[in-house]
C-alpha cells in the first residue's frame, strides 16, 4: 500500500467532516433552483454576451 500524501489526508479528513455534518439531523438543505432562477441566469448570460460582442465590434467603448 502506498503512503498517502498530506493533501490526500487533508481531503479525506475534510470530506469526513462535511459528510458527518450533512448526515446530522439538524442539517438544513439549500433550496433547489427554481424555474425563475434559471431564467435570471440565462438572461444575465445573454446580456453579458451582447455586451462582449458590442465591445469587440466597437459598438461600445
Amino acid at each position: 500500500m502506498k503512503p498517502t500524501s498530506e493533501i490526500e489526508e487533508l481531503i479525506a479528513n475534510e470530506t469526513k467532516i462535511r459528510l458527518e455534518e450533512m448526515e446530522s439531523p439538524n442539517y438544513v438543505f439549500v433550496q433547489p433552483f427554481l424555474k425563475s432562477d434559471f431564467t435570471i441566469v440565462i438572461v444575465l448570460v445573454l446580456i453579458n454576451f451582447i455586451l462582449i460582442i458590442l465591445a469587440m465590434t466597437g459598438g461600445i467603448q
